[in-house]
C-alpha cells in the first residue's frame, strides 16, 4: 500500500464545529492508510491528533515538552534540520527579522510538518483551516505558502466543505501510483 501523507494544520481559533470535523476526517484518513504531519499547537493541531491514532502520525515540536507533548510520536528537530527550516521559511514570512527566536522555532517546525526533518519527503496534501475565508495567515499562511511554493495541494475548510475536502484526498489516494478504493466512506458526520 502507498504510504500517503498530509499536514493536518489550522488556526488555534478554529471554530469548535470545524474542529470536531478535523477530528473526524482525521480519524477517515487514518482508517484509509493516511499518515498525520501536524505541529502539537492548541485548536486545529490538536483536533486532527485527536482523530489520527499515536502510530499513524508526527507531531513535529518547536521544542522539547511544548504544549506538554511527549511521546513516540512527537519529533523535536535538531540543530542543523532546525538551521535548514529557518532557511526556507525566512523568505517566505513577511517579517522574519521582527520574529522572535522562539516564533522563528514555530515557523521551522512548520517546514518539517510539511517537508520532513529532511526536507526531502513532502507531505502529499494539506487539509487545513483559516480564517478570513481561507486566506494565507498566520502560522497556518507560512504552511499554505510553503505548500504553493512546493506544488502541494492545499484544502482549505474555511473555504470547502469537508465532504469537497475528502472526496479530493480520496482521488489523490486513487491517482496512478496510489492504492485505489481504500476505504468507502467519504464523509460521515459522527
Amino acid at each position: 500500500m502507498a504510504v500517503l501523507r498530509y499536514a493536518g494544520i489550522g488556526a488555534r481559533a478554529t471554530p469548535a464545529a470545524v474542529l470536531a470535523d478535523m477530528t473526524v476526517m482525521a480519524g477517515w484518513l487514518a482508517r484509509t492508510g493516511w499518515i498525520l504531519s501536524t505541529g502539537g499547537a492548541d485548536g486545529a493541531d490538536s483536533a486532527f491528533a485527536a482523530g489520527a491514532p499515536a502510530e499513524q502520525r508526527t507531531v513535529w515540536l518547536p521544542w522539547r515538552g511544548y504544549n506538554g507533548h511527549r511521546g513516540p510520536d512527537c519529533r523535536v528537530l535538531s540543530r542543523a534540520a532546525l538551521a535548514a527550516c529557518m532557511e526556507i521559511a525566512a523568505p517566505l514570512h513577511p517579517a522574519w527579522e521582527r520574529c522572535s527566536p522562539a516564533v522563528r522555532k514555530l515557523h521551522a517546525r512548520n517546514v518539517a510538518i510539511l517537508l520532513g526533518a529532511g526536507l526531502d519527503r513532502p507531505v502529499d496534501a494539506v487539509v487545513c483551516w483559516s480564517g478570513q475565508g481561507g486566506a494565507a495567515v498566520g502560522g497556518t499562511g507560512m504552511g499554505i505558502r510553503i505548500a504553493e511554493a512546493r506544488g502541494i495541494p492545499v484544502f482549505n475548510l474555511g473555504a470547502m466543505a469537508p465532504r469537497a475536502v475528502c472526496e479530493r484526498l480520496r482521488d489523490i489516494r486513487r491517482a496512478p501510483g496510489s492504492v485505489s478504493g481504500a476505504g468507502s466512506a467519504v464523509w460521515s458526520e459522527g
